[in-house]
């Protein structure tokens, strides 16, 4: 145990403690899933391979030639409807200029498995607010565009939609939790 927690659970050892990934948290993914997978067999899980799983995924963003064929507007000029008919102007419809991330490749990423309830997931999917304006309302307002977005999809209000500092995607209410906040953490997951 050290900056990661990756081991079974003391109250019952079928439950895995993932916690404390960071950043490198992206690129260790696989083998932290290799090890969650190892411990979950040692607790007794079976784990038969599953024939039909396709470990490759379709890309979630289109390269770009540049600027052609792309549009970029104030809110709501170029936006669509969500309907799968509109997807040629999704397509074209630039949410994030710096990133050049366009409202069709904001919806793909809403509409695959994982659930996705804040910017901050569209961030790590697509990279739209990762650009040099960090999504400066001031500037494109990107981040208010994907919230919109994400609100459309799910079908909830916009402030539903976690957004910076994203509070709907971490229960830490800071990076670094002190001894107090550590005691209510240990009180939420307290087994009866």
């Amino acid at each position: 145990r050290g900056d990661w927690i990756i081991e079974p659970s003391e109250k019952d050892g079928s439950f895995i403690h993932v916690a404390g990934i960071d950043s490198p948290g992206l690129a260790g993914s696989p083998a932290i899933a290799l090890e969650v997978v190892r411990l979950l067999q040692a607790a007794g899980l079976e784990t038969p391979l599953n024939e039909a799983f396709n470990p490759n995924r379709a890309p979630i963003i289109t390269p770009k030639a540049g600027m052609r064929g792309l549009k970029m507007g104030p809110a709501g000029k170029n936006d669509s409807d969500g309907t799968d008919a509109e997807e040629a102007r999704m397509a074209s419809n630039v949410i994030c200029k710096c990133e050049k991330v366009t409202e069709l490749e904001v919806v793909r990423a809403v509409r695959r498995s994982l659930p996705i309830d804040s910017t901050q997931a569209i961030r790590k999917r697509t990279r739209a607010g990762m650009g040099h304006c960090q999504g400066d309302p001031e500037n494109y307002n990107c981040e208010c565009r994907v919230k919109a977005i994400i609100a459309r999809e799910n079908d909830v209000s916009v402030e539903e939609v976690g957004s910076r500092p994203w509070p709907a995607t971490s229960t830490l209410s800071q990076r670094w939790i002190d001894d107090n906040e550590k005691a209510e953490l240990e009180k939420r997951m307290a087994v009866e």
